[in-house]
């Protein structure tokens, strides 16, 4: 895989969250395709403080965020982006696509990579999981709840362990447009982190000025 510190995580949100140190919820959707691809959306709730910090960085020019995730995620093709806030209730969706999140080995088995050891997944229905993570890099101050939801075509679907130990999603899938994610390895649920990483420096450095 591309980066072990990759997690579905949006960069900003998590740096208002260090700084703060208070704990937050964020919500992940990922709807996988037939051909490895994936619709992803990230919701998230923020007290009063977080949200200021938020809207004067980020949260006010969608632009600038758009760079800052696909500069994150140069390995990955990433469009369709879209932003909506609600001031309201001091929340926001990010919804995008992105292309060739899914791994397929010469054997032609599919796997997703959830980077974690004995990851605290739940099946919830033959076509659709629930993994709920809190990152030790954050301080426990975030608990993140994924759904991954794949496709009709995603047949015998199990939860494997890597050559790490890590837990990963196996699965067969019969397409043939599936051979273009030969050349984009990695998973989707752990792809973000390093513009967390980013973040953090952003926020921290603003909160000492």
């Amino acid at each position: 895989m591309k980066n072990s510190k990759n997690i579905m995580l949006l960069f900003l949100l998590l740096s208002t969250v260090w700084v703060y140190g208070q704990q937050t919820q964020q919500k992940i959707d990922m709807d996988i395709d037939a051909v490895g691809n994936a619709k992803i959306n990230v919701s998230m709730t923020m007290n009063a403080q977080q949200w200021q910090v938020w809207v004067g960085t980020l949260g006010n020019n969608p632009a600038a965020l758009k760079r800052e995730v696909e500069r994150s995620m140069p390995a990955y093709f990433l469009d369709d982006f879209k932003l909506e806030k609600d001031e309201m209730n001091r929340s926001f969706t990010l919804s995008l696509n992105a292309y060739g999140v899914c791994e397929i080995n010469k054997r032609g088995v599919w796997t997703i990579d959830t980077d974690q050891k004995n990851a605290n997944l739940t099946k919830l229905t033959d076509h659709k999981y629930m993994l709920v993570s809190s990152p030790e890099e954050f301080g426990g101050t975030i608990q993140q709840t994924f759904t991954i939801s794949f496709p009709p075509e995603a047949e015998n679907i199990e939860v494997d362990k890597d050559a790490l130990g890590n837990s990963i999603f196996k699965f067969d899938m019969e397409n043939s447009a599936g051979g273009i994610n030969l050349m984009m390895l990695g998973g989707i649920l752990f792809m973000v982190i390093g513009a967390g990483w980013s973040g953090v420096s952003v926020l921290t450095g603003r909160s000492k000025t």
